[in-house]
């Protein structure tokens, strides 16, 4: 299979130089784009009434594995106060900084100096034949995956997939024809950048890599394509995330190309000086400076009678995550801008505030309105009758009414609910719609179809439901097509996470077309539906004739074994969680479909296969075969009509696409090629060397380990308390769980907690998690021949007693027991959160390291004795009276000496200005065995800027860092960081891995999978 990724490898090869450049037109960038600087370096903390209200929504996410309920709003909650901590916002101005710092740092750095030859940087006659000098620099690889393949026993359809990162957004180019020949696409990774294929149609689409260079945020939230009538026309890139999830990163603007995306400018952007409000946190400050720095574009929208018009919608996104999801805030304090609806009238130099979500606009449109949204605005779209009737989404505000969909008559002045949110109480409640007209309806008509939903039934939400308006452009009355259906095909199909992932779209110049996309019906797949990911009607939700396209008309053999596949079928078929879908101009049923997996694409034709429902089974709450029949052809279909699935949906698109958010990355000591992670959403995978890795468990991905002396040994972890141990290689089929004693415990867990398995070869056997303490079992979870029997991953509930022997060590189970690290048991200051640290060296079996998200540290000398009789320091000296050393803030990593186990190097999350007497991002730690230990600060010339992971190379005495925007190394015997290689693209990453004997630092990032480093 054929890829072409040389875009991002051309990027590996530029070196240093180019990074200067980078550098300096970000300066620039940032410079003229924001007078806060000057003025406000220090912003204040605001305290909140609610830190949930701040944060993503309040829903659930559901799991791959069987659709239990997972809470992203518990992990953004848990990220923004780590990264806020001590206060429970991070301040704006420090944010800005930030980026600052980090580009005079880069500019600065070492590596931009020129090489020469030995004893200088010049070729001069005396040396030009001397001995040329060892590069500063080693380089980035990208070790994969390229192509992530997820067998088939794994999947929920019984077919192999091949999966990539979240995408959030995709556009067409619709000036060139969509041929086998030549179509163009661009997609927008949540954490990856931006992607172009220029041959979508083939069977093996290459990709490349576009936002390397020049570009401050990979994190992607809004793509447009907008034909001027030009061979390139005009790509717009809105930067950030909108999605509510607990990993939807802000952004830093909007970029521009003309060329296709093989070049950016990006947008001055300008608004203000404007003072504003945040509906529920107050005033926003007078601010001056781009209108979406800090936030998350979630649409562009051209006039296209005046291509220097631009609608731009934003909303709340959050900032930084590390291995644990640690970190961001999503409303920094003032000054900051606004969130809600712009316009410019100059191509994007300039921008206006011109909607807030409420319903007083001109009057009052600065966001104090208690109708003003809490949280943005989604979507935007102009009528396509009428380029000056706008139509836009928003999240609720504090009072009725609000929320759901608005409209403006006449440009954006004033604006009017036509559509009610599905509750106005939960402010996350989110509507998406779709406008379009055209034959069969009458000229001038437009119509609407949107979809409305909240966190759903089983928290406390409704169910969503979709509608129809075939006069929205005049009196907006609209039709519930839920209460049409003759069967369950629509309801509640964003489940109890519309504010994630919630898709209405409709096919150009087929109005009566209407594609409905959310996340899975779990109990229902492969019985009464195929999960009813993506639905679709072509007699405009009239009744009866809605189709579940979330798998196809193929059957490549269900597999022995399957996890998830109930019938004697395998079709190919969709990831769960919908972001982005287009369709072919003219081809109404071949569609590109971005998700939490990636992007597949269908074949453009459909097919009745409703023969399978009589074969298939009907436990109760998984529908019946009437449903089946509808949903997978519906006999007989009159014509016009059109139903059945697609015939095939290629998830091959995806094979080049290196975009996976990994969380964490770990190798085998026996084979440094031999590499494993988890991710967001897809799971764990394995490589062996190769840029194609394979998954080896479903499901969310978050730490992994392998046993020190025997790789065929592992552990993964999905979310939560849930760990699962392998001890047969990875085999996909031979997970038992054994975490059981932590969920069935008192105690509370971080979203990804930590969990490590011990780096020394005598105690080969143990693993440790953190929770409110720490748990440990010394035998990989418990006798293998009793989990494989009794506790296999595909059939048992992850809190089956007697499936791991996890204790808890220095104490009975609790908050404040002395076993707890987070109680009142260890003093009552800096009290609560989780473990989120835990850390051993290769060198005794007997000290370990644990940090908390409330800024304690703690070292145990007998972690492997007895689990009652272990006994924990506290090291952070909170009993010196006023202002201590070490930052109240977050410790995200521990890197323990070797040579010296009471010594270790610990960082910590947040700014430096959020704690000012307590400066510092990276600490020398000494204990001398008792009391609280010494803390030297030893960030030096470090920007400003939150660090997620450390670890130490022991045979040259180096240190590593890593951060939001890159790794750092600080040579041994300097006080001096630099950057720690060339050629990896700005990205989050959240974890660092480090086999010293192998020579290779390993980094997980959050978007563009694995790298690797050679080390010096």
């Amino acid at each position: 299979m054929k890829t072409n990724t040389s875009r991002i490898f051309t990027y590996l090869r530029v070196g240093a130089g180019c990074a200067f450049f980078a550098a300096a037109a970000a300066l620039a960038f940032v410079a003229t784009s924001t007078n806060v600087l000057a003025t406000h370096d220090v912003g204040t903390a605001k305290v909140k009434s609610s830190l949930k209200d701040s944060v993503a929504g309040s829903g659930s996410e559901k799991s791959d594995k069987d659709g239990s309920f997972q809470s992203p709003a518990t992990a953004a909650e848990e990220q923004a106060a780590m990264r806020a901590f001590p206060f429970t916002e991070t301040p704006f101005s420090q944010q800005l900084n930030s980026v600052v710092s980090w580009r005079r740092f880069q500019a600065s750095s070492a590596s931009n100096q020129p090489t020469g030859t030995s004893g200088t940087g010049k070729v001069t006659a005396k040396n030009k034949k001397g001995k040329p000098e060892a590069p500063r620099f080693n380089s980035w690889s990208l070790i994969g995956p390229s192509t992530a393949i997820d067998p088939n026993i794994l999947t929920f359809t019984g077919s192999q997939s091949t999966q990539s990162g979240r995408i959030t957004a995709m556009a067409l180019d619709t000036h060139n024809a969509c041929t086998p020949a030549f179509c163009r696409v661009w997609i927008g990774a949540a954490g990856g950048g931006v992607w172009r294929t220029t041959n979508a149609l083939a069977a093996s689409p290459s990709w490349q890599f576009l936002t390397g260079l020049n570009v401050m945020s990979n994190a992607i939230g809004a793509l447009t394509f907008v034909d001027n009538a030009t061979a390139n026309g005009i790509l717009y890139v809105g930067t950030g995330e909108p999605n509510a999830s607990a990993d939807s990163e802000a952004g830093l603007g909007i970029m521009k190309s003309t060329d296709g995306g093989n070049t950016w400018q990006i947008l001055n952007a300008q608004i203000g000086p404007i003072t504003t409000f945040s509906n529920g946190s107050g005033s926003n400050g007078t601010y001056t400076g781009n209108a979406f720095f800090g936030r998350a574009v979630s649409d562009i929208v051209v006039d296209p009678t005046n291509l220097n018009v631009l609608y731009v919608s934003s909303a709340r996104s959050v900032r930084g995550i590390d291995e644990t999801y640690g970190g961001p805030t999503s409303n920094p304090p003032v000054p900051r801008p606004p969130f809600g609806l712009f316009k410019s009238t100059d191509g994007g130099n300039t921008f206006t505030f011109i909607w807030d979500g409420g319903n007083n606009c001109p009057a009052s449109c600065v966001g104090g309105d208690p109708q003003a949204s809490i949280r943005g605005v989604t979507e935007v779209e102009l009528d396509p009758n009428n380029h000056n009737i706008v139509y836009a989404a928003a999240f609720p505000g504090a009072a009725t009414p609000s929320g759901g969909i608005y409209r403006s008559l006449d440009a954006g002045s004033t604006w009017t609910q036509i559509k009610t949110p599905s509750t106005n109480a939960i402010n996350v409640a989110r509507c998406a719609f779709d406008v379009t007209s055209g034959p069969p309806l009458a000229a001038g008509v437009t119509r609407m179809y949107a979809g409305c939903g909240d966190v759903g039934t089983a928290q406390g939400g409704t169910v969503a439901h979709v509608f129809r308006s075939d006069n929205v452009n005049t009196a907006a009355t609209f039709t519930d097509l839920n209460a049409l259906q003759t069967y369950e095909a629509i309801d509640d199909y964003c489940t109890g996470q519309c504010w994630y992932d919630n898709v209405i779209y409709t096919p150009p110049g087929f109005p009566d077309i209407v594609y409905v996309a959310g996340s899975f019906t779990y109990n229902e797949c492969g019985h009464g539906s195929d999960c009813r990911g993506v639905v679709f009607a072509t007699d405009a939700g009239n009744g009866v004739f809605w189709s579940d396209a979330t798998w196809d008309a193929q059957n490549n053999g269900t597999p022995a074994g399957t996890c998830c596949q109930p019938n004697a079928i395998a079709p190919n078929g969709i990831h769960p969680d919908q972001h982005a879908l287009l369709t072919v101009p003219g081809s109404p049923f071949l569609f590109f479909e971005g998700s939490d997996g990636g992007i597949v694409r269908s074949s453009g034709t459909l097919s009745d296969i409703s023969g399978q429902c009589g074969s298939r089974t009907y436990p109760a709450g998984t529908g019946n075969a009437s449903q089946c029949a509808l949903l997978l052809g519906s006999p007989p279909c009159p014509a016009p009509t059109v139903c059945g699935v697609p015939t095939t949906i290629f998830t091959g698109m995806n094979a080049g696409l290196s975009t996976l958010q990994f969380n964490s990355v770990s190798f085998s000591y026996q084979n440094q090629f031999n590499v494993q992670g988890g991710t967001q959403d897809n799971g764990t995978y394995q490589t062996f060397g190769s840029s194609t890795w394979n998954q080896e468990i479903y499901g969310d991905g978050g730490q992994t380990g392998f046993n020190r002396n025997n790789s065929f040994l592992r552990f993964n972890t999905f979310t939560g308390q849930a760990h699962d141990a392998n001890f047969q290689n990875g085999d996909p089929t031979k997970w038992v769980i054994i975490g059981s004693p932590m969920e069935n415990s008192p105690e509370g867990a971080l979203f990804y907690p930590p969990i490590i398995a011990d780096p020394n070869p005598g105690a080969a056997g143990t693993i440790f998690e953190g929770s409110f303490g720490v748990w440990r079992t010394q035998d990989w979870g418990g006798n293998q021949a009793f989990l494989e029997a009794n506790c296999p991953e595909f059939t048992t509930s992850a809190a089956q007693p007697g499936c791991g022997d996890f204790v808890r060590l220095g104490g009975p189970a609790g908050s404040n027991t002395s076993g707890s690290l987070i109680g009142t048991f260890y003093g009552a200051d800096r009290t609560g959160g989780d473990v989120n640290v835990i850390e051993r060296t290769t060198s005794n079996t007997n000290v370990a390291w644990a940090g908390t998200t409330g800024a304690r540290l703690f070292i145990s000398t007998n972690v492997d004795g007895p689990a009652a009789s272990v006994t924990w320091n506290r090291l952070d000296p909170h009993n010196v009276p006023g202002t201590t050393p070490d930052p109240s803030r977050v410790v995200t990593g521990v890197a323990v000496d070797p040579v010296n186990t009471f010594h270790a190097w610990v960082t910590y999350s947040g700014y430096s200005a959020s704690t000012p007497s307590q400066p510092g991002h990276v600490f020398s730690v000494s204990w001398s065995g008792a009391g609280t230990a010494t803390f030297t600060n030893i960030s030096f010339n470090l920007p400003d800027i939150p660090l997620t992971s450390v670890v130490f190379d022991p045979l040259t005495g180096d240190l590593y860092t890593s951060s939001d925007f890159a790794v750092f190394r600080m040579k041994a015997g300097t006080q001096q960081w630099d950057i720690a290689g060339i050629g990896m693209p700005i990205v989050e990453v959240p974890h660092l891995s480090i086999n010293p004997n192998a020579r290779v630092l390993y980094a997980a990032t959050h978007g563009l999978s694995v790298w690797t480093l050679p080390l010096y």
